[in-house]
This record gives C-alpha cells, sequence and structure tokens, in this order.
C-alpha cells in the first residue's frame, strides 16, 4: 500500500496562487493587461458599440472636473465609537462608503477611458483623484468598513493600475501609501470577522475582504497576500467549497445576496488571469467538484421568464434581471457557453469590460449592432432545490418558457438565515409576461439600506409576503427547513405542497400549503389548524397601474391598527363576504383576477402596501382574507390574460385516504386536483 509523508500530503492540498512574477511587475495587470488595452483601442476605432462605450466613460469621467472632492470628516467618530456596533450603521456606512465613494467610482472609469483612448487628460483627473484621497485616514472600528473599504479602495487601485506608467516616482510613493495603510485596515477588518463572526461563517463581507487584498499581492507582487486571499480561513477555497448550495446558489437567505458575494470572486478571478497567475479562479476545481462556474451559471436555473431573479430575502425593494450584471462578460470568455451568450443578446447596451475581453462572440467582434444571429436559450424545467428549500414550478418548459406566457412560480420552505424575512411559505408568481405575485419590498431612501426603519419594521416582517399571519403575529425564526410533503411534475399539472405540522413557525399551530400552477391558471390552498381559536390572515400582493385592486363588493374604510408592520399600510377598506369573491388589477393590457372561495366567517381587505417610505404612488396593492377560527382552509385561484377572463367555479371538499380534493370549471373544462388534507 502507498504511503504518503506529511510534506508529499501538504503539497498536494496546497493551491500554487504565485503570479508568475519576474522582477517589477508591469502594468496594467489588474482589469486589463497591455493585450487588452490594444484590443480597447483597436475595437473602439473599428465598432460603434465601443465607441458608444468609450463615450460614456468620457461623460463619466467629465463629472470630475467641476467636482469637489470630498474633505474627510474625522470628529463624527468620537462619538459614533462610543455606542454599539449595532447602533451606527447609518453613520459608519456614510463616512466609509457614502461620502467618498463616488469621486474614486468616477475615476475608475476616467481610468478606463485612458486605456481605451491614451488620451492623458484622463489620466490626470485620476491622478488628481488618488493623490487627493492619501488624505485619507482607516480609523473606524465596524465590522461594516472592511466590506465598505474594500469596495472602493479596489476601484482606486484598479484606476492606479491602469495610469501607473504616466505617474512620477513622488507621487506613487504617496498613493503607496495609502493603499498599504488601506491593506492593513481591510485586513484587520478581516481578521476581526474571522475570530467573532458578526455575520456567521462563509458571509459575503469575506469575499470583499479577500478581494481588496488579493488586489493588493496581485498588484505589489506579493504572493503570499493573494495565497493569504485564497487560502486562509474564510478565503476563496473556504467559500466556494462551502457557500454554495443546489449546485450553484450561495448559501445565505437571499438571492440577491447570491451576487454581493458573486461580483467580488469574478473581479478576483479577472485580475489574477490578467496578472498571470498559475492558478485559474475561472476553472478550478475544489473538493467535491465545487467551482466558480457554478455560482456564475447557477442562477439561471431560478429566472423568471422576464431574466428577472426571485425576490427572496434582503432585496430592499430592487429586483435583479442577471442580463444587467457587467460582469457576465468577462465570465462568457472565461467559460464560452450558450446560456452566458444568450444572456448577453438580452442586454440593450455593450458594458464596459466587453471593450477589454480576450474573447467576443462572433456577432459582437463583427460589430453587429442589430444581434440578428440567433442564439440558444437554455431550456427551463420545474425543479425541487432541496438543501434551499425551494420549489419552482413552470407550467410552460423548455425553451418557450422564456416567451413569459404560461404559469410560474417559485415557493420557499428554507430555515432562516442571513438575509433572511419572517417569509415562510412564501410564494411570487409569474405569467403572460408580468409579475402576478410579488415580495413587496418598499425602497428606502436612507442611505444605509440593512439597517432602515423600514427594512427592519416592515420589509422583514410577515406582513411583506405572501403567506399566512396568525393574530397579527410575525412569523418565528426556525433553524431548519419545512416539509416537502408533495410534488407533482406532470404534463399538465405542476404542484407542491408544504408543511409545518410542528408548530415551528407558530407553537401550537399546523399549517400546510399547496400550489399548482396549469396553463390556465395558479391555485393555492392553504390549510391551517390548531387547538384553540386565532385570527388567520392569508397575505397576497401584486401590482396594479393604479396602485390598488378592483372589485365588484362594497368595501369600506377600516383600520388595521398602528403597531409594528401594520403601521406602514394605508387606505385599508374592508367587506364581509360569504360567496366566492373576486378582485381585479391591471398591468398594462394584462388583468389579474384573484378569487378566493367563500367562506361565512370572511373579511376581505383591500389596502395599500407602501412603494417606498414616501408612500410615493402608485402604492402596491395588498389584500389580506381573513377569518376567526381554529382551523380554517384558504382556496384562491389567480389568473392572468391580455382578453376577456372567464369567472371560474372553484368547489372544495374532502375525501378519502385524508385527501382534500378541490376541482375548477371553466365552461366545459375541469381541473382536478388532490392534496393532503392538515389533520
Amino acid at each position: 500500500m502507498m504511503t504518503f509523508s506529511l510534506l508529499a500530503i501538504n503539497l498536494l492540498l496546497s493551491i500554487d496562487t504565485s503570479a508568475n512574477l519576474s522582477g517589477v511587475c508591469s502594468h496594467p495587470r489588474l482589469l486589463t493587461n497591455e493585450s487588452g488595452v490594444a484590443r480597447a483601442r483597436e475595437r473602439a476605432s473599428k465598432y460603434a458599440w465601443a465607441r458608444a462605450i468609450v463615450n460614456r466613460l468620457s461623460e463619466s469621467a467629465g463629472r470630475l472636473e467641476s467636482m469637489d472632492l470630498p474633505t474627510f470628516d474625522k470628529d463624527w467618530w468620537e462619538q459614533a465609537r462610543t455606542k454599539r456596533w449595532q447602533d451606527i450603521y447609518p453613520e459608519v456606512n456614510y463616512h466609509t462608503m457614502f461620502a467618498v465613494a463616488e469621486p474614486v467610482r468616477l475615476a475608475h472609469d476616467a481610468a478606463l477611458a485612458y486605456a481605451a483612448t491614451g488620451e492623458p487628460r484622463y489620466a490626470e483627473l485620476v491622478r488628481k483623484v488618488l493623490l487627493h484621497y492619501t488624505g485619507y485616514e482607516f480609523f473606524a472600528v465596524h465590522p461594516d468598513c472592511g466590506l465598505n473599504w474594500s469596495v472602493w479602495c479596489t476601484q482606486a487601485l484598479q484606476a492606479y493600475d491602469l495610469i501607473w506608467d504616466v505617474l512620477s516616482g513622488p507621487d506613487r510613493a504617496k498613493i503607496d501609501d495609502f493603499f498599504a495603510r488601506a491593506l492593513r485596515a481591510i485586513k484587520q477588518n478581516d481578521e476581526w470577522w474571522q475570530r467573532d463572526l458578526m455575520g456567521g461563517l462563509f458571509n459575503n463581507h469575506f469575499a470583499w475582504h479577500k478581494l481588496f487584498i488579493g488586489s493588493y499581492g496581485l498588484f505589489y507582487g506579493k504572493d503570499d497576500l493573494v495565497d493569504y486571499a485564497i487560502n486562509s480561513d474564510q478565503g476563496v477555497k473556504d467559500l466556494i467549497e462551502n457557500g454554495i448550495r443546489d449546485n450553484g446558489l450561495w448559501f445565505e437567505s437571499s438571492l440577491n445576496y447570491h451576487f454581493t458575494a458573486l461580483r467580488p470572486l469574478v473581479e478576483l478571478a479577472v485580475e489574477m488571469k490578467n496578472a498571470g497567475c498559475r492558478l485559474d479562479l475561472w476553472h478550478h476545481r475544489w473538493a467535491n467538484g465545487r467551482s466558480l462556474s457554478d455560482l456564475v451559471l447557477g442562477p439561471i436555473c431560478v429566472l423568471y421568464p422576464d431574466r428577472s431573479i426571485p425576490t427572496i430575502g434582503d432585496t430592499y425593494g430592487h429586483r435583479i434581471r442577471l442580463m444587467d450584471l457587467d460582469w457576465y462578460y468577462e465570465a462568457y470568455c472565461a467559460y464560452r457557453t450558450s446560456e452566458l451568450e444568450w444572456l448577453m443578446r438580452q442586454r440593450m447596451n455593450v458594458p464596459v469590460g466587453a471593450l477589454f475581453c480576450e474573447l467576443l462572440p462572433e456577432w459582437l467582434e463583427e460589430g453587429d449592432s442589430a444581434k440578428t444571429s440567433p442564439t440558444v436559450a437554455p431550456e427551463a424545467k420545474t425543479r425541487v432545490f432541496p438543501e434551499h428549500g425551494y420549489v419552482a414550478l413552470r407550467s410552460q418548459e423548455g425553451r418557450d418558457y422564456w416567451n413569459g406566457h404560461g404559469f410560474c412560480c417559485f415557493l420557499s420552505y428554507d430555515s432562516d438565515g442571513v438575509h433572511s424575512h419572517r417569509d415562510k411559505f412564501n410564494l411570487t408568481a409569474f405569467a403572460r409576461g408580468v409579475h402576478i405575485a410579488v415580495d413587496a419590498e418598499a425602497i428606502t431612501t436612507a442611505g444605509h439600506a440593512f439597517s432602515s426603519k423600514i427594512q427592519g419594521e416592515l420589509n422583514r416582517s410577515t406582513l411583506c409576503h405572501n403567506t399566512l399571519m396568525v393574530d397579527g403575529l410575525d412569523h418565528r425564526p426556525i433553524a431548519k427547513k419545512l416539509e416537502l410533503v408533495q410534488f407533482v411534475d406532470g404534463s399538465d399539472i405542476k404542484l407542491a405542497t408544504i408543511a409545518d405540522t410542528q408548530g415551528l413557525i407558530y407553537p401550537g399551530i399546523r399549517i400546510m400549503r399547496t400550489v399548482a400552477v396549469t396553463r390556465d391558471f395558479l391555485l393555492d390552498v392553504f390549510q391551517v389548524a390548531s387547538d384553540s381559536e386565532h385570527v388567520y390572515d392569508y397575505l397576497f400582493h401584486t401590482y396594479s397601474d393604479n396602485g390598488s385592486f378592483v372589485g365588484d363588493e362594497k368595501f369600506v374604510p377600516t383600520e388595521l391598527g398602528s403597531q409594528g408592520s401594520w403601521k406602514w399600510l394605508r387606505d385599508a377598506r374592508s367587506a364581509r363576504l360569504s360567496e366566492d369573491w373576486s378582485v381585479l388589477a391591471k398591468q398594462g393590457d394584462v388583468t389579474i383576477q384573484f378569487t378566493m372561495i367563500g367562506h361565512p366567517q370572511t373579511e376581505a381587505i383591500l389596502c395599500a402596501f407602501p412603494r417606498d417610505d414616501r408612500f410615493s404612488a402608485p402604492s402596491i396593492p395588498m389584500l389580506i382574507a381573513r377569518r376567526k377560527a381554529r382551523s380554517t382552509v384558504f382556496v384562491a385561484l389567480v389568473q392572468a390574460e391580455r382578453g376577456a377572463i372567464q369567472h371560474p367555479r372553484i368547489s372544495l371538499e374532502a375525501a378519502k385516504h385524508a385527501l382534500l380534493r378541490i376541482i375548477v370549471r371553466f365552461g366545459d373544462d375541469k381541473w382536478e386536483f388532490a392534496t393532503p388534507k392538515l389533520e
């Protein structure tokens, strides 16, 4: 039997991150290199799309000419340092990010303009900003400082790299001192995170810390810092090996935060390739075959037909569309897959990175601004994401999914992690080209959305989501996923049932939700049971051009309370309804109809959910179906059509074998569903 020495084992486990440096480092070597600069200038001389990029960069750089650069206030810290770090998010993020980052971003664009044109005036604008920032001091101590500093200091370092050749020795000495101080501060913050794990293991903050530290190592030829970025505790290796779920989704409980973690990893992969590192971060396979490519390609399988990411957890009211992320061009250069080329074709403009990419699709290299050559869309299908606890149901599958005509939904039974909400059983849905059931986060006007008032009081609350609320109280945080008890992936019906039979969310209360999609509608069956009487609120939000639902029933003004998240709702109207009832919402030429089976104890409430913390119009229409009982079953049906909508006939009955049977009829058409009955 072959044996290995300890030294041999260590050699096998180590990753060679050295940058093939020989003497003095050549520049540029981060965002691009000498070959990339040559490509950019050639493309700018040949293609209209490339000239349009240069024009955008020039306009951005031009703002620096008349901009007053910031003064670096230090007095704010004297008071802030006396408080708990949990209580000073707004001022920390203002002074370490929002008050100082914009000139650096513009200088970054100016440096790219210099690289693409060679015009000295752009380099001089960058020089002015970099020398001004040599007066910045890294004195604040807060968990967010490392990420904030990493964001704009990395941009500053990338800009420095692009104009390095035109700077004098004294200028470089001053700027080098600034970056050395930035390195010490960010590395100290990273080590604090490693010790105390304020945001938990493998948090996205670590990716940003490691980006700057690795970038610094690449720029200055310090292989030990590149190695630290990759192999240290909570380094790139740890993040990729441990941060991936369901073959390509980031582990945190917000799909938007997938990209908060991924962007710095992609930037570091670009830089390592340009600097000539032996480690190819784009393609390297870590334990269990994990790769950066998993995180790059994984989100495609969760997309709605409009290429948007389902809004799960913290989104701050912003919906991400995958093709709007600039770095997918660099990812195509690395992976050259048909899915990425398809994404690139969805964009209205070409991002800056395309100027420097080593490889672009033929249609772009040939200047095909009309984008007439075909690309192949990926095939979408109904599927379960078992590690996270998500289900995607799609009535229209394959490549036709992307025309957006069918009904599809995203259902969550996830546990609570970083950036999660009190949103168990949450449902969002899309049909006929529009979002018909939405996660209604309101946009904040505060600089730091994470710590904003509306994020804490409303957006993370149960009231913000399409789920069930008991006694007006938020869901309890849960440490394990709910149970997926039924999954049907048929040709005509896609269905899933999830359950909390242990009272995890509300002690003593059992809950089960069944959602099905067909080519014509979404069916929602919410069962809830307890040994004692409670107030059950079924919650539903959609979009509407005029900000409200319209119904035939007579709704009268009512009050919803002024405590907690309830105080954010406006214009509440209610009606007591015992028969089947419907309300409508309009989005352009699409009419959305929500229908619920009648129940003698139902109070239907329509209200306005705020679009932002200023209550700007239009509001987000919200519906509450309220019942007071020990147990009840809510049965709702959602339709969306561009023409006339047929009124459904829905029946519910108990069946043998402990099942509920739901029958939906439209004229002579009949749909039949069976789901477990909650005992």
